[in-house]
């Protein structure tokens, strides 16, 4: 199961900022961070973001690939047609600057031990996606040079379990530096609402996303606490009934009804995916996968309104 997983989990962690000063119990009321400070986190944040979400595209990609690669490996048989695109195109590079931002170089505001943690982390996670591409090309070049007539398939296994491994590693290392940048870009939201008229509907939906991102740790961890999901759940079923008609005239004069209600709309979506899966007292793999496409899509609402 465990790979299985994380290829669905692949482009499920990355949640943006908001982009600029329109813009968190853990999401307390109150930041600690300067202004300057505050704005200079949601721009590594979501460089950050930009440069995983980019990343775990063409990773995802080729986790999709590498179920193609397992089967043609395990069968000793080439097949009539295997395309390998995943890395086609222009790569995302880490080495890159954007808005200003480096992410080997993190920002003011952010603890001494957190940069550290980010730069080794965020370097983990590039070196695992180019050890991913290069596996991959040389896989495809193993298959149509028909190098396996000679060898019996080992480089093919060879090839396999490196993209395998990469993978994991991709996503372990994309996960580490999302969940120890997570608390400090909340902070940082939480300065830029300061005074915003939407702070009450912005703070709603982040308290929302939370809890489904509690739900799908809970759904893909390897041991399930049913308990624990059912409580989440319940909380976020009352959040969802609370929140869902929360200051319509405030949204709708500053153009974010739209955004808000479908982010809302896709809630009720992933309740009843959640509760249509959890009825029996547990979660097979093929149910925490459609959750987690729901997860996915809650993301890009999220993502949309904020």
């Amino acid at each position: 199961m465990k790979f299985k997983i994380v290829f669905v989990l692949i482009t499920l962690v990355f949640v943006s900022c908001g982009k600029s000063s329109d813009k968190t119990e853990n999401i307390e009321t109150t930041s600690k961070l300067s202004a300057n400070d505050a704005k200079d986190v949601i721009v590594y944040n979501n460089v950050m973001v930009d440069y995983l979400g980019e990343a775990s595209k063409m990773i995802k990609k080729a986790s999709e690939d590498y179920i193609n690669i397992n089967g043609i490996v395990n069968r000793n048989e080439k097949p009539t047609l295997f395309t390998g695109m995943a890395f086609a195109g222009s790569k995302p590079d880490v080495k890159n600057r954007q808005d200003g931002i480096s992410l080997l170089e993190p920002v003011n505001g952010l603890p001494n031990e957190i940069r550290e943690q980010l730069i080794s982390n965020i370097k983990g996670a590039a070196e695992a996606f180019e050890n991913t591409n290069i596996a991959y090309v040389g896989f495809k070049d193993y298959l149509q040079n028909e190098d396996y007539i000679n060898d019996n398939w080992a480089k093919g296994k060879e090839y396999m379990s490196n993209i395998e491994n990469n993978i994991m590693a991709f996503y372990n290392k994309s996960s580490e530096c999302y969940n120890a940048l997570k608390p400090i870009a909340e902070d940082a939201e939480l300065k830029l609402l300061e005074g915003h008229p939407l702070k009450e509907s912005i703070v709603a939906t982040k308290k929302d996303l939370t809890l489904a991102e509690e739900i799908i740790n809970i759904i893909y961890s390897e041991q399930k606490d049913m308990q624990a999901l059912s409580a989440r759940y319940t909380q976020l079923e009352k959040n969802y009934n609370n929140h869902k008609n929360l200051t319509p005239d405030k949204l709708k004069e500053h153009k974010k009804y739209l955004q808000y209600n479908n982010f809302y709309e896709d809630i009720k979506s992933f309740l009843n995916e959640v509760k249509k899966s959890k009825e029996d007292g547990k979660i097979n793999d093929n149910e925490a996968e459609l959750i987690g496409k729901e997860y996915k899509s809650l993301v890009s609402f999220y993502n949309s309104f904020v």
